[in-house]
């Protein structure tokens, strides 16, 4: 779809580009900032934000002011009560950035859902953006267990120092989720900075990024005596059905109560469903920024 801007965002995001011209990137990054801010207050903002960030969805939004990659760089800020430290070469996190939020129909549903003794699954944790916002709301709740399962270097160092940093506890666990255990290439996206963290996957097209262990759910549970699990967020560029398939006992066993799984590959989605469903879960029909929410059916 075309998305593109009126006369108003058109004027406030192009004040960024004035201020790069007169005074450099990082002024213009103040400026860009800024008017994300204000952008990013509703979802339908912060998509647009994504979509002005995106380059592989760049061309196919001609009408949009775009987030200049040129003004990328490293910066510490706080973000949805949590301080980070942020790399805006990746889309995720220059989302979070410019906008202030990521996923905000995710964090309001996490926010919603979690009780007092939670423990919560976070696979594909990334730098953290949804697992330490879990810790910090399962610590005002008064506690419960979070478990990152997150196999890129740069990433795992991020999340660790976050927790650190915030005061929070995260069990960070450094390997991928899949169907047997092995050895695999974490590749990155061709269409993509080999930065951007967010779309490296195991089923990737661009360079290879670093050789990770890949675990089954179901033996670290069984070595680790896992013996509750109630909110699992899976989120792992297409390997979702492999992880699926190697955490089938403990999902069975342990029922966490919801499911929250990405689902936004046509070409994958009714496997996707149809292994949920002999698993003994059912869609509810939510959608939440791309992730489909699935209970335990009865």
């Amino acid at each position: 779809m075309d998305v593109r801007d009126g006369f108003g965002w058109r004027a406030a995001w192009r004040l960024a580009y004035l201020a790069e011209r007169f005074a450099g990137a990082s002024a213009a990054r103040r400026v860009a900032r800024g008017v994300g801010a204000v952008e990013g207050l509703t979802d339908r903002g912060v998509r647009r934000i994504a979509l002005r960030i995106s380059p592989r969805l760049a061309m196919a939004n001609p009408g949009l002011v775009k987030v200049s990659p040129g003004w990328a760089t490293q910066v510490v800020v706080r973000r949805q009560g949590v301080q980070l430290e942020l790399d805006l070469r990746d889309n995720l996190q220059a989302v979070l950035y410019y906008a202030g939020r990521y996923e905000p129909a995710v964090q309001r549903f996490l926010r919603g859902e979690l009780q007092r003794g939670d423990v919560v699954l976070d696979v594909g944790a990334n730098i953290g953006v949804h697992a330490l916002t879990v810790a910090k709301r399962l610590q005002e709740l008064g506690g419960g267990r979070v478990i990152a399962f997150e196999p890129a270097a740069d990433c795992l160092a991020k999340l660790t120092t976050a927790a650190e940093r915030n005061g929070l506890q995260v069990e960070v666990v450094p390997a991928a989720l899949g169907e047997r255990r092995q050895h695999a290439a974490l590749r990155a996206d061709s269409r993509y900075d080999v930065a951007d963290a967010g779309v490296r996957s195991l089923y990737g097209d661009g360079d290879v990024v670093q050789e990770v262990p890949v675990l089954r759910l179901d033996d670290w549970a069984r070595e680790n005596g896992l013996d509750r699990l109630d909110v699992v967020k899976l989120d792992i560029e297409g390997g979702e059905i492999a992880a699926l398939s190697g955490a089938a006992h403990t999902l069975t066993r342990l029922q966490p109560r919801a499911l929250l799984v990405e689902d936004k590959r046509a070409d994958l989605s009714a496997r996707l469903h149809a292994v949920l469903d002999e698993l003994g879960y059912r869609p509810t029909g939510e959608e939440l920024d791309h992730n489909a929410l699935f209970r335990p059916a009865g």
